[in-house]
């Protein structure tokens, strides 16, 4: 598994996997991840971690949706 080091590269990668970006915003915040994939689950508490401030969370919503 390749390790993420930002916001932009794990929602790249939760994209690739298929995941819409509702998917990726109802999970990110989720303490039990409901995917099989661990790829998927390891890249969700990756993204908890870069987006656990609400300006990081701004930052991730704006990346998914391009909100300026």
């Amino acid at each position: 598994m390749a390790e993420v080091s930002s916001m932009k590269q794990a929602v790249d990668v939760l994209l690739k996997k298929g995941l819409s970006k509702r998917e990726i915003l109802t999970n990110v915040d989720n303490s039990h991840f409901p995917f099989e994939d661990e790829e998927v689950v390891m890249t969700f508490i990756d993204l908890q971690i870069e987006c656990s401030s609400d300006d990081e969370f701004d930052k991730l919503v704006e990346y998914l949706y391009g909100v300026n």
